[in-house]
């Protein structure tokens, strides 16, 4: 009776390793594939020696750290971080549990507590750390060291205190200890998706920003096409007057150049008109002006229809990025013609936005690497991939090159 319960919380612990193989990341393969590898964990990991119980621990973390970056897609960084999170939370729970089954002598209890201790760890894992972590993820580039350092730490201290709980059971004050120690990953744990956030509303700031000066580029072309309209209503009588003067002389010549000369007048107030679709013209307006302003040479061939499925938020977040990028990579070029070229269009019933600009000849790679996502790219993707789009990324003697098609 007394292997009972740990054969039960075993069973727990399998299916809880397959549900965080399943949620907690991408799964890599379908889900008849994973479910076999997984049963064949489920297999191996029961029926290895009782009698051992610290070859066991760490044959199965090794096991399972193998499994969960196989079957799972994804940046190694979030997997990793996911990972030794769920590992430190199981191993507290694991703990609790050895603890429970050496001062409990019932059978019955010893189960049910299993029962509710693996699903208090549930309830954490995928109502509190995943949906946190999934908020915050996909602003964060840079600084996982010092998270994985954190999380690292606080593993190899709990996993210590836990294989020393399967050797002999623990005192009164040990269990203080163990207990105090949870406590402080817990609030350690809490401090980091704090700071984790900070950076997001950091992220959340500047594309509020964006969207800023986006909107008041919009607004002040409004105001000078109402001007321009004003005026033109003012003048209209002269020019009225003008013509019928011309006619009345029968000046036919001087008729000609006059239209030709306010056709002219017309063409030089509406330069700056890149498409009919608002929001992408007043993104290309802004990013225009900032290309000159740093002497960064801009070719723009856009042909937009004014409405289309994709959101402006969505646009805003796709196309302002991807320019945002491209005007950071060309500045960042050191070429003595740095340059960016941007083609919008619609084809085969697609919205099809590419970008090439100058870059470091250093870079050279067909898919981009994680390392190199940094937030704007990051946002481009998850986007994208939001509306139905794919986009790809790609560098190679100096050209960085974006390419990202939508459904229109």
């Amino acid at each position: 009776m007394f292997l009972v319960p740990h054969i039960v919380f075993l069973i727990l612990t399998v299916l809880s390793h397959i549900g965080a193989s399943l949620f907690f990341a991408k799964p890599r393969f379908n889900k008849v594939i994973t479910a076999i590898i997984w049963l064949i964990y489920g297999i191996v990991f029961l029926i290895l020696p009782p009698d051992t119980p610290a070859i066991n621990f760490f044959v199965s973390f090794g096991l399972h750290l193998v499994l969960f970056f196989t079957t799972t897609a994804g940046r190694t960084v979030e997997k990793g971080f996911l990972f030794f999170s769920y590992a430190t939370t199981y191993t507290c729970f694991s703990s609790l549990f050895n603890i429970l089954n050496n001062k409990l002598n019932n059978t019955v209890t010893i189960i049910a507590s299993s029962f509710v201790l693996m699903t208090i760890m549930q309830i954490i894992l995928y109502m509190a750390l995943l949906p946190s972590f999934r908020k915050v993820a996909m602003y964060i580039r840079e600084g996982w060291a010092k998270f994985y350092g954190v999380v690292i730490s606080f593993w190899v201290l709990i996993v210590g205190q836990s294989v020393f709980t399967l050797m002999k059971p623990m005192t009164t004050q040990e269990t203080i200890i163990f207990l105090l120690t949870m406590l402080a990953f817990c609030v350690t744990y809490i401090a980091i998706f704090n700071s984790m956030k900070n950076i997001v509303e950091l992220s959340r700031e500047k594309q509020k920003s964006l969207n800023t000066e986006l909107l008041q580029t919009q607004v002040d072309a409004q105001v000078k096409e109402a001007k321009i309209v004003s005026q033109n209503r003012h003048d209209m009588r002269h020019h009225y007057q003008a013509l019928m003067s011309l006619a009345t002389d029968g000046e036919m010549d001087k008729i000609i150049d006059y239209l030709k000369l306010q056709s002219e007048s017309i063409e030089a107030m509406t330069t700056g008109r890149f498409c009919e679709n608002e929001t992408i013209n007043s993104i290309l307006k802004v990013y225009h002006k900032k290309a000159k302003n740093q002497n960064i040479a801009i070719d723009i061939c856009a042909a937009v229809k004014p409405n289309i499925s994709v959101p402006s938020p969505a646009l805003v977040t796709i196309v302002a990025n991807t320019l945002e990028n491209a005007l950071h990579g060309a500045s960042d070029s050191k070429s003595a013609t740095p340059y960016i070229k941007v083609s919008i269009k619609h084809k085969a019933g697609r919205l099809v936005i590419s970008c090439e600009n100058s870059c470091i000849p250093s870079l050279d790679f067909k898919e981009m690497p994680d390392y190199l996502q940094g937030i704007g790219i990051h946002s481009i993707i998850f986007t994208t991939e939001k509306y139905n789009g794919s986009c790809r990324f790609s560098a190679n003697n100096g050209t960085f090159i974006a390419t990202i098609i939508m459904d229109e």
